[in-house]
């Protein structure tokens, strides 16, 4: 069986690789309060999965789904600013080496393994880069998504 902490190992590595990877965007956790009046510009992390197969026996499959949600308030001074937003995300979107995180006996701040972009030929598979304009008209808020879709296998 895998490692019951696995999922939180998971979730705080993707988060710190964000948070490291786009230093000039205040990044949220999806549902964390966030003080939007802060900043012009702000990220907020969405994590799906891990979903888990075992592949083999004491082999397994691990994926997940990452969908950065990027927020802009326009001004007269850049109308790009999303856009620029949505490259400094998208370039992000490498590899993400998991550690044991956490205060836990178990969370010794090792490494577990590192996920990979799921990549195809096909173009199923891929950082995907969705802009839905202005959302506020009246407060001129902007927003767009960068996805991508992350794999790795583990031995139990």
């Amino acid at each position: 069986m895998f490692n019951a902490n696995l999922p939180r190992w998971i979730f705080a590595s993707i988060s710190k690789h964000f948070t490291t990877k786009c230093p000039s965007l205040m990044l949220f956790i999806e549902g964390q309060l966030r003080p939007t009046t802060l900043s012009k510009d702000w990220i907020e992390l969405r994590v799906d999965g891990p979903y888990l197969t075992e592949v083999s026996k004491g082999y397994w499959k691990v994926y997940s789904e990452i969908n950065v949600l990027l927020s802009s308030y326009m001004d007269q001074k850049n109308y790009h600013r999303i856009h620029q937003d949505a490259g400094t995300v998208a370039a992000a979107f490498t590899c993400i080496e998991i550690y044991r995180y956490g205060i836990g006996i178990e969370d010794d701040q090792s490494l577990v393994g590192a996920m990979q972009l799921v990549r195809d030929t096909r173009g199923r598979e891929r950082i995907q880069i969705s802009h839905f304009g202005m959302i506020d008209p009246d407060k001129q808020l902007y927003q767009a998504t960068v996805e991508g879709h992350y794999s790795m296998f583990l031995e139990s």
